[in-house]
């Protein structure tokens, strides 16, 4: 049970339910949905950094999104998605990686 609730807050359930939640909050302009989508990032962040010990910048992406969220709140929408884009090619780098590593 608790390797089941570890995959959802760390594996890729939790990463696309993220990226579903950032590109909902910047198409619509809602920051709460970008708010959602930053506490829900820290886990695998966290884990994708190599905490406790950090050996990866990694685990500062939820602060792009939730910078992104102010300022979406304060209705700067192209600080807002400049913010977001960093976030998308991390997780497309990843992708990337875990999928040329499988062949």
């Amino acid at each position: 049970m608790i390797g089941f609730l570890l995959s959802l807050l760390v594996g890729w359930p939790a990463i696309l339910v993220t990226v579903v939640l950032v590109l909902i909050g910047l198409i619509k302009n809602q920051y709460r949905f970008l708010l959602a989508a930053a506490i829900l990032a820290f886990p695998f962040s966290w884990f994708l950094s190599g905490f406790p010990v950090v050996q990866s910048p990694v685990f500062l992406l939820p602060l792009l999104i939730f910078g992104s969220s102010y300022f979406m709140f304060r209705g700067r929408e192209m600080i807002a998605w400049l913010l977001g884009i960093p976030f998308f090619l991390a997780i497309l780098l990843l992708l990337f990686v875990l999928s040329t590593g499988a062949s």
